[in-house]
């Protein structure tokens, strides 16, 4: 007699045991055949897109989700219960349990959908009588949703059937005058749970109901506002949980932390609204907290997990009882069965750079092996082993999110470098190179490498064999400095790290930019509150004092850029909060020239602030070229004479250009100038296809050249490269579509000494 098959995708066994009648040995268990599938996009029961034939190992391409599938039988009579994980292991490693990570973003998330009835109690219990209701609403910002009651309250409960821990509970949310919500975590029941009260015109207040009694834990006197969007969080760690409220994208918001004397878990959780109540309601997430593995299981977009499978491979001849795909779970679902074969298909990815940070080498090996949940394995002959393939001009990692310039640099030996960061998960600093032209990249000096993470406000500039950065986190700003591979006495070294020059208060952005005078002095740019702040790093390696770059009241300065023009002359530009570009000189004695207007229609709104592209000194004309986005997406240039007189206006280009593309207040733009002409890269808005323009030196620019069209580009940065054996090429770097996550950076060039003027084509 057979028993059919997997449970639902939501059931599981209990950590330390397994349900109906085992043999917690295995050995009526085996995997008797395997298969490994390189097209991520193949439909679950597909016979095709095969890496391999049956049994064959394979080669598999770094930061390329593939599929692994495995046939397993039951071979006695009795019935079996199991519920398998995979695990693997590297170059005859040991084994690891494989967790479920997601790629290329690793995002644990679970958002109520209000666009209908249905898809909002997918993941969510929702409690309230008919006379509640929950309607969409589209205004010119966006979509959100209107939750009312009349006679009765509404509980929205995120259900704790998730693969993962929730460790977080957001919502952004819009009150009327006088207006009550309570976010509800550790939700046993009517009368057992916790709260944070939040009413407009008042406080907030955090309260553990027990026993159907309240006890007020915490109260914070802050006045809610009503009528505009708020943000509210509950963050647990362990026994404390951690509220947060924030009205302003410029002002601090509030955050305290309650100690609750134990751990409980976050879920069920979610929001209540009271009895003749109403509240708008941007979006309400549980999140759990995300790392990022060199291997793990990673999401399907072509089925959910549970998704019954169909027997693809022959080896067994044993009656059919389904398995299941795997979706983003670090274990199967239940599968029972006595005398019957099954089949399991669980999506992979290894990465190049991850978590620690570490790296993956081409040619590493890579075994996987099914277990139980009590990690004994299943017996099998010959295990699935794939070969990584790390293809060229691959550098996987994280882009850094910057206006600034961060690389590809160039050692006077034709090495190049370039700043990432490893993973999403684990934001330091590494300065990777390579020595083969771009072919292949690895970190150099890590074990020396920045403590400080939080890599958004960085940029650097290269003089000589020095590369120096200036990195602004959220307390404080660092200065840093790399040798390249021609340094004499110590190549591929960090010479400084973690040097604090400042520590103003946080930035609505965290910006930065430096330029290295000829005389090797440092003047550096960074923000504050309200203003910019300039500072001299002495020859002697003495930072002098702070200087505001002024700004008028109310409206902050941002997204500095700057660039050593002719004479020592430093040139300036930014930002400010009414849509406005800005232009200053800092003269060699470190004197600031007039505020000249660069132009205005750049948007007021905090992603705006990266508005103007990296400064291009064009050393054959005595000018520097600032080029800005304005809010309709269009670029356009002005130039700048060591005088300080600007040019008038030329449109760089119509197409849209994308800016904050995935969380960076950025224009996503690169400029480079080489001989007579100016470069530029952008990133078209909606598309995400990445163009090339350029111009001779009278200022025309030629038709946008398509590319990229294959990826959604997120970001790019390029630097000319004059030693390639070609010729000089514009060598770049950009995000291939990573949707903010990882493993998605590729170096690409085009060819500078083949351009001819705009004007010919």
């Amino acid at each position: 007699m057979l028993l059919a098959g997997c449970g639902g995708a939501g059931s599981s066994l209990p950590a330390g045991g397994a349900a109906g009648s085992l043999d917690n040995t295995g050995a009526t268990l085996a995997q008797t055949a395997f298969r490994i599938r390189s097209d991520f996009d193949a439909d679950l029961n597909a016979n095709a897109g095969w890496a391999a034939d049956l049994n064959e190992d394979a080669v598999i391409t770094a930061d390329q989700p593939f599929r692994l599938r495995f046939e397993v039988e039951s071979a006695g009579s009795q019935i079996l219960t199991r519920q398998f994980a995979l695990q693997v292991r590297r170059n005859q490693g040991s084994w690891e349990t494989l967790a479920a990570e997601d790629f290329p973003y690793p995002e644990k998330k679970l958002r109520l959908d209000f666009s209908s009835p249905a898809k909002a109690r997918q993941g969510w219990r929702i409690v309230s009588d008919a006379s509640s209701a929950i309607s969409r609403n589209m205004t010119e910002a966006g979509e959100f949703a209107r939750l009312s009651t009349k006679r009765s309250p509404m509980l929205a409960l995120g259900v704790d059937r998730l693969h993962w821990k929730p460790v977080e509970l957001s919502a952004r949310l819009r009150l009327p005058e006088h207006g009550r919500v309570n976010l509800v975590f550790a939700h046993f029941d009517a009368d057992n749970f916790y709260r944070l009260d939040i009413e407009a015109g008042r406080g907030l207040r955090m309260v553990r109901v027990e026993g159907g009694r309240e006890l007020t834990l915490a109260d914070r006197e802050v006045a809610v506002i009503a009528d505009d969007w708020i943000e509210v969080k509950l963050e647990r760690d362990g026994s404390r949980i951690s509220a947060s409220y924030e009205w302003d994208p410029v002002i601090d918001g509030i955050e305290f932390t309650v100690e609750l004397g134990e751990t409980l878990p976050l879920v069920p959780a979610g929001l209540y609204l009271p009895a003749q109540a109403l509240v708008d309601l941007d979006y309400l997430d549980l999140e759990g907290s995300t790392s990022t593995p060199g291997v793990s299981i990673v999401s399907s977009p072509h089925y959910t997990h549970g998704s019954a499978t169909r027997d693809l491979l022959p080896a067994s001849p044993r009656p059919f009882v389904a398995g299941a795909g795997i979706d983003y779970a670090p274990y199967a679902p239940v599968w029972s069965a006595g005398g019957a074969q099954g089949e399991w298909e669980f999506p992979v990815v290894i990465r190049y750079f991850f978590d620690g940070p570490g790296m993956h080498e081409a040619g590493d090996r890579f075994e996987f092996r099914l277990v139980d949940r009590q990690e004994s394995p299943v017996p099998a002959d010959t295990l699935p082993t794939v070969t990584l393939r790390v293809p060229d001009r691959h550098l996987g990692g994280v882009f850094v999110e910057t206006p600034g310039r961060i690389g590809p640099w160039e050692a006077g030996n034709g090495d190049l470098y370039f700043l990432q960061e490893p993973a999403e998960t684990d934001n330091r600093m590494m300065t990777v190179k390579s020595d083969d032209g771009g072919l292949s990249w690895r970190e150099v000096d890590g074990a020396n490498r920045p403590q400080t993470g939080d890599l958004e406000g960085v940029a650097q500039v290269q003089v000589g064999d020095r590369i120096h950065t200036l990195h602004q986190t959220s307390e404080h700003v660092f200065y840093h400095v790399f040798r390249t591979s021609d340094h004499p006495t110590h190549p591929d070294s960090w010479e400084i790290v973690d040097e604090k020059l400042a520590s103003p208060l946080e930035p609505p952005v965290q910006v930065a930019d430096l330029a290295v005078r000829s005389d090797g002095s440092v003047v550096a740019v960074y923000g504050s509150r309200e203003h910019l702040l300039l500072r001299t790093r002495s020859t002697g390696g003495v930072w002098g004092e702070e200087t505001v770059v002024d700004s008028a009241p109310g409206l902050p300065d941002s997204g500095p850029v700057m660039t050593l023009g002719s004479r020592d002359i430093i040139h300036l530009a930014y930002t400010r909060r009414d849509g406005t570009a800005w232009y200053r000189q800092v003269l060699p004695d470190g004197t600031l020239t007039r505020a000249q207007q660069l132009a205005t229609g750049l948007g007021t709104s905090v992603e705006a602030s990266g508005g103007i592209l990296p400064l291009v000194h064009e050393p054959t004309r005595g000018t520097v070229s600032l080029i800005y986005r304005l809010e309709n997406g269009e670029l356009w240039e002005r130039r700048a004479h060591s005088g300080g007189n600007l040019s008038e206006a030329q449109q760089v280009s119509a197409r849209p250009v994308v800016t904050n593309a995935a969380d960076a207040e950025q224009v996503g733009a690169d400029a480079v100038a080489y001989a007579d002409s100016v470069h530029v890269l952008f990133i078209e808005e909606g598309s995400k296809r990445l163009f090339h323009v350029s111009r001779q030196g009278d200022g025309f620019w030629g038709e946008p050249e398509l590319l990229v069209d294959d990826s959604e580009v997120l970001w790019v940065r390029g630097n000319v490269i004059k030693s390639h054996a070609e010729g000089a090429m514009y060598g770049y770097i950009y995000d291939a579509g990573s949707l903010g996550g990882s493993g998605m950076n590729t170096y690409a060039e085009i060819p500078l000494h083949k351009m001819t003027d705009p004007r010919e084509k």
